[in-house]
């Protein structure tokens, strides 16, 4: 969420502090309106996320072999491979429906078995009514400094700028992005003399004899001569 939101403020962060705050709060107040109208405007049990995952699994389940071994016990061939889903539980033995606790294509194909409603096997979190839940809350205005009402022993403290050392150059508006979330390939260097990676052909330690017909093994063996 940090990285989204930095990414958000990229221009303005060379606002001044208060304009930035003021900027912060309203594309938060217009990121929550956005989604609560969003929720209320659904028809589905879920979430829209939720729905569109499940949709997604839809292609993959119809190609799948169902074999009910119970009322809620279902055995499913996908290429080859057998996986067993048990409804009442909600499990599977791919384990992506415990970690998502959202019906996994095997499950899905279960589902449409027994014609039952996908949305009965997701976790409450992925609900509506919980997606409402997280998008009530309203981001109110702190209204015109006029309006204020400060407090006396607040309004006649004077808060002085911290001390920060100013460091001569351009500043850096981009942070370095390490290795570890970098799309680059690390590239490694490979020696052109011994073909093994790690170093180059100046820092080898490997020195192969000199070829019979080289000129620096006709150099050598001519002084000897």
């Amino acid at each position: 969420m940090v990285e989204s939101m930095n990414f958000v403020l990229l221009k303005e962060r060379e606002m001044p502090i208060l304009r930035m705050l003021d900027f912060i709060q309203e594309k938060l107040g217009e990121w929550f309106y956005e989604r609560r109208k969003k929720a209320n405007e659904t028809f589905h049990r879920v979430s829209i996320w939720a729905e569109e995952e499940m949709t997604k699994k839809m292609d993959l389940a119809c190609k799948m072999f169902v074999f009910n071994l119970d009322s809620m016990l279902f055995r499913i061939n996908s290429e080859g491979i057998e996986f067993i889903v048990e409804l009442k539980k909600r499990t599977c033995d791919c384990l992506k429906f415990q970690l998502d606790e959202l019906p996994c294509p095997h499950a899905i194909a279960a589902i449409n078995n027994r014609y039952l409603q996908k949305s009965n096997y997701c976790s409450n979190w992925y609900s509506r009514e919980t997606w409402l839940k997280t998008c009530e809350g309203q981001v109110n205005t702190v209204g015109d400094q006029k309006s204020w009402k400060i407090p006396q022993n607040v309004q006649s403290e004077i808060t002085k700028p911290p001390d920060v050392e100013i460091l001569q150059g351009r500043r850096q508006k981009k942070r370095h992005i390490p290795a570890s979330e970098s799309s680059v390939p690390f590239k490694s260097t490979k020696c052109s003399r011994c073909k093994q990676v790690g170093h180059n052909r100046t820092t080898c330690l490997s020195s192969p004899a000199p070829h019979p017909y080289s000129k620096k093994h006709t150099e050598k063996y001519s002084k000897l001569q």
